[in-house]
């Protein structure tokens, strides 16, 4: 009788999907790879970085020759904060300020005709108009120092997120056009995993449900992963769907590009719609 049956014969009975969650081919990606390079053109000065190391978004990576630029920036922020032309119309406006009240108490007397006391008073108009030309001229020179500031800075290369450099492509002396790129940097967490399911599972994966990803040897292990993207399009040749899964990766200890694979905590689908092994797969596939 099948109750007489030893336990593990018993076991030995049961399917493997019944066991065990169906695992399926990914890939693990970072999540971003972007080749760095100049919004200006210019040789490179310094490249600060190499192949391999670990930078932070806002790292300086390079910069390129300057010179004119920072020669520049210090004649405007000297326009900028020069104060003399100001300082000396604002002293012309107190003093026609005060003629301008002396000739008022004057003219209540009946000691100052009304034209002196008119010219007296256009005078005084005339200084303020002055005073306000140079103000505005110092605002214009604050604004051209702001804008050398900013020249100066776009010629200082910056890393945009926190990553690793994949590639120098560039160093010291050459130049670099704006068609061009002087290092590619990686973000490693999170990591990305790419895989694509048969269409049998589109109505029963959700957003934000957990998958379990084994990373290929050597590096082992299993990992929890969030589902981030599942497509609304099929592929009809394969009969799947792509998903995406972000997988945290704090300290960059799992390295991208490597194969594995994934598995759901899902009901058992049946045979017939597992796409054959020759099917669609995420190492086809790259990444946007």
């Amino acid at each position: 009788m099948w109750w007489a049956l030893p336990a593990a014969v018993l076991l030995s009975m049961v399917p493997a999907a019944a066991q065990e969650p169906r695992g399926y081919d990914c890939v693990i990606d970072p999540s971003e790879v972007l080749k760095i390079g100049s919004p200006v053109t210019g040789i490179l000065a310094d490249v600060t970085i190499a192949r391999g190391d670990k930078v932070t978004a806002g790292q300086p990576l390079a910069q390129l020759e300057s010179g004119v630029e920072r020669a520049t920036l210090a004649l405007n922020r000297a326009k900028a904060e020069n104060r003399a032309e100001i300082d000396a119309a604002t002293a012309k406006v107190d003093y026609a300020l005060s003629r301008v009240n002396r000739a008022k108490e004057l003219l209540d007397r009946k000691l100052v005709p009304q034209e002196k006391f008119e010219e007296i008073t256009a005078d005084l108009e005339v200084a303020r108009q002055d005073l306000a030309s140079k103000q505005l001229d110092r605002r214009l020179a604050e604004l051209d120092a702001a804008r050398s500031r900013a020249d100066l800075d776009q010629r200082a290369i910056k890393s945009p997120i926190d990553g690793v450099i994949t590639e120098r492509k560039l160093g010291p002396g050459e130049f670099v056009n704006q068609d061009g790129y002087i290092v590619t940097v990686a973000k490693l967490d999170p990591l990305y995993v790419e895989v694509f399911l048969p269409v049998a599972l589109y109505t029963k994966l959700e957003l934000g449900m957990t998958g379990t990803v084994r990373p290929e040897a050597p590096i082992g292990g299993a990992y929890a992963a969030t589902v981030a993207v599942v497509d609304r399009v099929f592929d009809p040749a394969s009969n799947t769907f792509g998903v995406r899964l972000k997988l945290p990766n704090p300290g960059n200890k799992l390295p991208g590009g490597q194969r594995c694979k994934v598995s759901f905590d899902l009901p058992a689908i049946p045979a017939s719609d597992v796409p054959p092994a020759t099917g669609r797969s995420p190492l086809s596939r790259a990444a946007p």
